[in-house]
């Protein structure tokens, strides 16, 4: 390995900087380099897995929510339709009640007032 001091091969000989590496030492470095660039793109790919994890847990979680509030919704729907349908019933029988009772008369009115005079 490259020493500031002096490198692991003694300086390389005797008119070597100590400034300098040998290729051996430059391939141990680029080697060891390597190894720890590998070690993190598996700890980058052991994180991005579990973020995945997380995220489709998290969308999950939010798809049943809307999931139930749309069921929720549409019970609501479900619930004023039936009551206003029981309103129509019962309007239309309070108009017929109505009709029954004012036009009926009104016609015995009129065909007695015409045909038995």
């Amino acid at each position: 390995m490259y020493n500031k001091g002096g490198n692991s091969s003694g300086g390389g000989g005797g008119n070597m900087n100590n400034d300098y590496v040998t290729h051996p030492e430059l391939k141990l470095s680029e080697e060891q380099t390597q190894r720890k660039l590998d070690k993190l793109d598996n700890d980058i790919a052991k994180v991005d897995d579990k973020l995945d994890y997380k995220f489709n847990q998290l969308d999950n979680k939010i798809d049943n929510k809307f999931n139930e509030l749309d069921k929720k919704i549409d019970s609501k729907f479900d619930l004023l339709n039936s009551k206003l349908d029981a309103q129509n019933k019962l309007i239309w029988w309070i108009i017929r009640l109505l009709t029954a009772g004012v036009v009926l008369p009104a016609i015995a009115y009129f065909v007695k007032t015409i045909f038995l005079k």
